[in-house]
């Protein structure tokens, strides 16, 4: 491994993946939001890593950011992008880190004066963002189903035209409907207290932007939480679990900092089908559908229902995670890359 890594926080990339080649430019918000969490990644960085600034910061507004006092503890370097290229003179072999890698992510990276081979290629983010599109978990599920027929987990559909999207709903009762590209529960919405005519037109504005929706029937939730796996030389490495808060409407609230064992513990309450062997047939089915095409961080997110079962695949997210970041807080380790 790599004597250090640059660390980069940007929460923008699934966005940035559904452009695919082409130039993306995250909205204000998001903008506020990476700047304010700029630091974040001290929180698991390790002793002598860097983490790079993508935005303009002034050093008292820095100063107050989450995670300077954790830079200062761990000598972490804070580099601007006219630092890159010393930092690349003194550090030939750093490991370069992002949050999520994406094709405006590498053009900017780039042109800061970080080598291409030290980054994932052009053709390696095209079928990244292939796998990352949500219907990887439509495989993905009938894997796990085949191989534990005592789950039985809600299979999404894709739809491309937004009259067969709505029979799915009618269909179903209630529903959520995904884009195929977005992250942290944006992107999406929960069918229920919305009118037909506005889901109609959110589900044809997601057509018209990424191509399809993503559909699947609602479920009452008791829990969410998710699998973290680090992917390499065509195998999935498993690191953990991670337990998460999130809204009704599907988005992230949190994570609980917990040791692996209370998790356990805390997610066999949520559903009696929870045993190793869940993990044991996402490890065969990263290894089937994922690992031969990719190396990097996956995150897979599952939930409890009231009834019990155990849905074993709801998200897969090709990046880092918050659930990722708090394993790696509590057991204050790297896995080797």
């Amino acid at each position: 491994m790599p004597e250090n890594c640059i660390h980069i926080f940007n929460p923008e990339t699934d966005f940035a993946l559904a452009l695919g080649r082409k130039q993306y430019s995250p909205p204000k918000a998001i903008v506020e939001f990476r700047k304010s969490m700029a630091l974040f990644p001290a929180m698991f960085a390790r002793r002598g890593d860097a983490i790079l600034l993508i935005d303009n910061h002034d050093e008292a507004e820095l100063a107050k950011r989450e995670g300077h006092d954790v830079a200062l503890r761990k000598e972490v370097t804070i580099l601007t992008p006219e630092m890159i290229p010393g930092h690349m003179a003194l550090h030939p072999d750093v490991l370069v880190m992002p949050w999520g890698w994406n094709h405006s992510l590498l053009r900017m990276l780039s042109s800061y004066g970080i080598p291409r081979n030290l980054m994932k290629s052009e053709s390696e983010i095209d079928v990244l963002r292939d796998l990352a599109h949500r219907r990887t978990t439509i495989p993905f599920n009938r894997f796990i189903a085949d191989a534990l027929p005592y789950l039985h987990p809600s299979i999404p559909s894709e739809f491309n035209d937004t009259d067969e999207a709505i029979d799915f709903l009618t269909a179903n009762g209630k529903a959520y409907f995904k884009s195929p590209w977005s992250s942290s529960g944006r992107g999406v919405i929960n069918s229920d207290g919305m009118t037909t005519d506005a889901i109609r037109r959110w589900i044809a504005g997601c057509i018209k932007r990424q191509g399809s929706v993503m559909a699947e029937i609602a479920r009452n939730r008791t829990g969410d939480f998710a699998s973290e796996w680090w992917c390499s030389n065509g195998h999935a490495e498993y690191i953990g679990l991670s337990l998460f808060d999130t809204s009704a409407e599907g988005r992230y609230l949190g994570n609980r900092i917990l040791s692996q064992r209370e998790l356990q513990k805390r997610i066999a309450t949520l559903s009696p089908q929870w045993n190793d062997d869940v993990i044991e047939s996402q490890r065969l089915a990263i290894d089937s559908l994922i690992a031969p095409h990719y190396n990097g961080p996956v995150g897979i997110d599952m939930f409890s229902t009231v009834e019990g079962d155990l849905n074993p695949c709801v998200e897969i997210n090709l990046r880092l995670t918050m659930g990722l970041a708090a394993l790696w807080k509590w057991n204050d380790k790297q896995i080797q890359i």
